[in-house]
């Protein structure tokens, strides 16, 4: 470099080279020659993107990568960097609604309940609505002297039918109904009064009588005309929470039967549909013609059914004693009966569940209304319903020997509460074998076979860190309800094993759990095919590590 420095001294001499005049810094434009041309930016679209995080980190990609020299101040507090986070912020909403569209949209991933009712009314299912408890109640005549002689009757009315209390499980108000079982076991509710004979009491005196029940719900009435000239007239119940097998309907044609489904009924039959709204009101379809018979033009028609039903209508014995009146022909006047009720409310159960329905609604559209398969006919069962609304859990078994190949043993157990499992009653399982002898192969021959419940007590153990001890209540609930839904009728199928694994598994899942152990069982229980293990008591102890 030192024969490039320029020569000292006067002109005509000129500097060839000044140091002084060189800044440090050389111009160019390769960022305008490095630029991505507009048909390539696409191709840094991620569509894969789906949260804020990710939604911000590509949008912050996307500016370093097209406008490199326009946007250089990535710091937290610029202005464009709230920009770019409101943008993932929409985006990410945006993106979730999208997912929860395409996701309720299909039976198997739907997961709110209103989209899953929908997706199986389009298949014409529907959810079943809440159950009533029961209680067996015995009525008394309490005034002295012959208060009935010869074939007389007491008659009690509307009002004096129901018996009011409060639930043992809300406080809340509750309501009872007094209904007479007829001899072939089904019990009459098509009228608003009650009328009691003398032929059917059960003591010498001839003033008591046992063959009653009370069932939970108040009765209420509905009446109106059938429309002019309407095919497949509908009549809505606007009151919510209407009870499972409740609904009579009354014309001057005759009475009208409740059916599944009225597409599948004949044309002369007098039925009609109930479908429930989402707050269990519902409206009751009526025949066409070909499918149920359409009920004559301006017909005015009577509607009894209760509303009420779930789990706070299950009391305990001799909590609904009341004292009522009723109208004796023989005195023509009013006289005074004791209701009393000598067994515990049981039975009542809330609507079905979703999950229920879910699982079950597909079966029940894939049997087209028979039974084929061993499956079909656990299907029916499962989703089969009494007159009194009354459900249960079932298992179909086929002799597959010789000749008893077509003999088909459904094991079944009626629902007492929605957790818990019972011997079914004689009712129940003949309506239910003649509700599956309208369905099954004209070959198969259907038994009704009680199925067994195997009940277990647990002893368990849940570990907390010790900086939980102040959290420790709430955690220890969540955990109960953990271990009551692991067994609930839902989960636990006949021959379903308790598998100790599956139910540490399972409520490991509740947050801040640290262990869980079972104490009094070292080995899985396992169940016969006939069997169903059910939860009896259980007892959490928490310890601090």
């Amino acid at each position: 470099m030192a024969d490039q420095i320029p020569p000292q001294g006067n002109p005509p001499f000129q500097a060839i080279y000044n140091p002084s005049g060189f800044t440090g810094q050389v111009t160019s434009d390769w960022m305008r020659l490095g630029g991505i041309p507009e048909a390539l930016k696409k191709d840094l679209i991620d569509f894969s993107t789906a949260d804020f995080d990710d939604f911000k980190a590509k949008f912050l990609e996307y500016i370093k990568s097209v406008y490199p020299a326009d946007y250089t101040n990535f710091v937290e507090s610029d202005l464009g960097m709230m920009l770019s986070e409101l943008f993932a912020y929409m985006a990410g909403v945006l993106s979730f609604k999208a997912d929860a569209i395409a996701q309720e949209n299909y039976l198997v991933t739907a997961r709110r309940p209103e989209s899953i009712l929908k997706l199986l009314e389009l298949i014409g299912v529907t959810l079943h609505g809440p159950v009533s408890s029961k209680a067996n109640a015995k009525v008394e005549i309490t005034e002295e002297g012959d208060i009935l002689q010869g074939s007389t009757t007491v008659t009690i009315n509307k009002a004096n039918r129901t018996v009011s209390t409060t639930s043992t499980k809300d406080n809340l108000p509750l309501t009872y109904t007094l209904y007479k079982v007829q001899s072939n076991g089904n019990i009459d509710m098509n009228s608003d009064s009650l009328v009691l004979q003398q032929s059917e009491t059960t003591n010498l005196d001839g003033k008591t009588w046992e063959n009653l029940v009370l069932l939970e719900g108040t009765l209420q009435e509905v009446t109106g005309q059938f429309p002019a000239a309407t095919v497949g007239p509908e009549i809505s119940i606007d009151l919510p929470s209407v009870v499972e097998g409740s609904v009579i309907v009354s014309a001057s044609d005759g009475m009208y039967t409740e059916v599944e489904n009225i597409w599948f009924a004949s044309g002369g039959e007098r039925v009609f549909q109930k479908i429930y709204n989402d707050d269990f009101s519902c409206r009751l379809k009526f025949g066409a013609g070909v499918a149920g018979r359409t009920p004559p033009p301006n017909t005015a028609y009577t509607v009894l059914f209760r509303t009420g039903g779930g789990l706070r209508g299950n009391v305990p014995q001799s909590y609904l004693n009341s004292t009522k009146t009723g109208f004796s022909n023989v005195v023509k006047s009013d006289v005074s009966l004791t209701f009393s009720q000598p067994r515990a409310g049981t039975g009542g159960q809330d609507a079905q569940d979703v999950a229920d329905a879910k699982r079950w609604g597909p079966m029940w559209f894939a049997t087209q209304y028979r039974a084929v398969t061993g499956q079909d006919y656990t299907t029916f069962v499962n989703t089969f319903k009494s007159t009194l609304g009354k459900t249960g859990k079932g298992l179909a078994v086929l002799r597959d020997n010789g000749s008893a190949g077509n003999m088909i043993d459904v094991y079944v157990l009626q629902k007492s509460t929605a957790d818990h499992l019972e011997r079914a009653s004689f009712e129940f399982k003949k309506e239910l074998l003649d509700y599956l002898n309208k369905y099954r192969m004209l070959t198969d021959e259907v038994t009704v076979v009680d199925g067994v419940v195997r009940t277990l007590d647990l002893v368990t153990t849940l570990y907390l860190d010790n900086s939980r001890k102040l959290s420790a209540e709430p955690v220890k609930e969540a955990v109960s309800t953990k271990i009551s839904d692991y067994f609930s009728t839902l989960n636990m199928d006949f021959g379903t094993p308790f598998k100790l694994s599956d139910l540490i598994t399972f409520v490991l899942q509740v947050p801040g759990v640290r262990y869980f152990s079972v104490d009094n069982y070292t080995n899985d229980v396992y169940a016969d095919y006939n069997e169903i293990i059910q939860l009896n008591n259980f007892e959490v102890t928490v310890n601090f590590v």
